[in-house]
């Protein structure tokens, strides 16, 4: 193939949105399906989410007393599971997981179609690559948690609302009610929308009765959400927790300086308030993940981009403006709690995407060769993600083996101390024994699910001693220790077990045929007691 049929190719692949973004598609879904953890069921918050998703599927509605926060994913997987009508517990967990990427990979459609209001369709392929091939979304697709479907509907909404249609726009209240179900942060976006809106149509006569007519929209779709959640929790589950949840805590933990007993930053009582503290966190850890969520992505097109950006402002850019410092102030929130996790930030890609769009335009406005630069901006793109990928990749082998251990180890104990990273799967695991069966929360705590495995944390506590004598009454049945413990008082069992006469070994996944040591050891409390006496 000659060098001009080369170029021509390459131009009319850039000419194609359709062809360009289906194979950009291709090869986004064949990086998540090589990196996919198969075999390996949702931990952590996906746990949550999976649980509650089974529930409401057997159920047939949204259970009563629990009160998962941002349900709304929930609730439609409970959909997804009830359409495949699997009985197989680690096909449904695999199940939330594909939808999960399915919905971030269709996320690329909005993301070129939001560029492209910006720039050319050629570029805005390439912004739109930059969203589907970007390391962390992969990542967090695989999760199986509420990121995905919330960036592609809050993507959507800002699509919808940038047109000069008010058909258009009233449709886009809609896609921010659903977006406000997934998260309810996607609430506070209707502020800065509504100030936008009153902006750009302000001269229109019938702009109140408009205004009106969109938030009566939003509202009808997010009430029957709300209702359902009032009638099986007491609370509306999308305004409560802004209210009476972030803003009372702030008011009450920070302003007025109370200890709240469970957090491991603000847990101590302290006679004056806390909001330099705070905000010194929050600004610190903000600006460090606005950082981290530009590698290896987006780093090399932001500042460029930005003065672009600014050169020319209009209502679109305006609305990106305050979208932005929408979610910034929300993530503000979470990083001044000391939660420190770049996927608060996600929802800022997709802007991410507009301003490199920017540059990247200017940067082919000045090579005659543009096509070529940009096929090139792609390969780069996609051998960046891969490089980062592979520095994240788990042993998949070693994580099947941690699973299947705490398989075992949730059939033997009733309450054990954490050993971390490990004992990330016990929670799963006691779900996967006991499938179908969920455990569902305690009466008294409608949030947390109440498992048969208690984890009690050993941090804190300076002797093996005093942890089993504080933790009996939570429940304390087990020790749990590897060769290398990051808690130091569990440190010497490994060794030198013989020292210790009231733990009596009863699991080693040695001898189950693992690789990966981990010994179980029953605390006999009788003779417990008898040591401590003569000590």
């Amino acid at each position: 193939m000659s060098n001009l049929e080369s170029k021509n190719n390459i131009k009319k692949l850039f000419e194609n949105p359709i062809i360009s973004l289906s194979l950009i598609g291709i090869i986004s879904l064949s990086i998540r399906i090589y990196y996919f953890p198969f075999e390996i069921p949702v931990i952590a918050d996906g746990v949550d989410y999976f649980s509650y998703a089974v529930v409401t599927s057997q159920q047939g509605r949204i259970p009563i007393d629990w009160g998962l926060t941002n349900n709304g994913w929930s609730v439609f997987l409970s959909v997804i599971f009830s359409l495949f009508n699997s009985e197989n517990f680690l096909q449904l967990t695999q199940l939330q997981r594909f939808t999960s990427i399915a919905i971030s990979i269709l996320t690329i459609i909005p993301v070129y179609f939001l560029c492209n209001r910006f720039v050319q369709k050629k570029f805005a392929i390439i912004g739109a690559s930059l969203f589907v091939l970007d390391p962390r979304i992969i990542l967090n697709a695989q999760i199986g948690i509420t990121e995905p479907s919330y960036i592609l509907l809050g993507t959507i909404t800002l699509l919808l609302f940038l047109t000069n249609r008010y058909k258009i726009i009233l449709l886009s209240f809609f896609t921010l009610g659903l977006c406000s179900i997934i998260r309810y942060e996607g609430f506070l976006f209707i502020f800065p929308l509504l100030i936008i809106f009153f902006i750009r149509f302000r001269k229109d006569k019938k702009i109140i009765q408009k205004l009106l007519i969109i938030v009566g929209l939003f509202f009808i779709t997010i009430f029957p959400m709300m209702y359902s959640m009032n009638e099986a929790i007491g609370s509306d589950g999308i305004i409560s927790p802004i209210f009476s949840g972030a803003f009372d805590w702030v008011n009450n933990k920070i302003i007025q300086g109370e200890a709240d007993l469970d957090d491991p930053i603000y847990g101590e009582e302290v006679g004056e308030n806390r909001i330099l503290s705070f905000i010194g966190l929050g600004v610190t850890n903000t600006i460090k993940f606005l950082g981290w969520v530009l590698i290896p992505t987006f780093f090399l097109f932001i500042p460029i981009g930005i003065i672009l950006f600014f050169k020319k402002m209009d209502y679109k850019n305006y609305t990106l403006i305050l979208f932005a410092t929408t979610i910034i102030a929300t993530a503000f929130y979470a990083y001044a709690r000391g939660i420190e996790e770049t996927r608060y930030l996600y929802m800022m890609l997709p802007i991410l995407c507009v301003i490199s769009s920017l540059t990247i335009k200017k940067i082919s406005e000045k090579i005659k060769k543009e096509n070529i630069i940009l096929l090139l901006i792609i390969i780069g793109v996609i051998f960046g993600s891969i490089v980062f990928l592979d520095s994240k990749k788990i042993d998949h082998e070693h994580e099947i083996e941690l699973y299947n251990i705490a398989k075992d180890i949730t059939n033997i104990a009733n309450g054990i101390n954490h050993y971390n990273p490990e004992s990330k799967y016990i929670h799963v695991a006691e779900i996967a024994n006991d499938w179908p069966i969920i455990p569902l929360p305690a009466k008294e705590e409608n949030y947390n699910q109440e498992f048969n495995v208690k984890k009690i944390s050993p941090v804190g506590y300076l002797s093996l001693n005093e942890y089993i004598e504080n933790s009996k009454e939570k429940g304390l049945t087990h020790i749990v220790i590897k060769k290398d413990n990051n808690i130091e008082i569990f440190n010497n069992i490994f060794n030198n077990e013989e020292k210790y006469p009231f733990l009596v070994k009863k699991y080693d996944s040695l001898e189950q045929g693992f690789n990966f040591q981990i010994i179980m050891y029953e605390i006999n409390y009788k003779k417990f007691e008898e040591v401590n006496k003569k000590d």
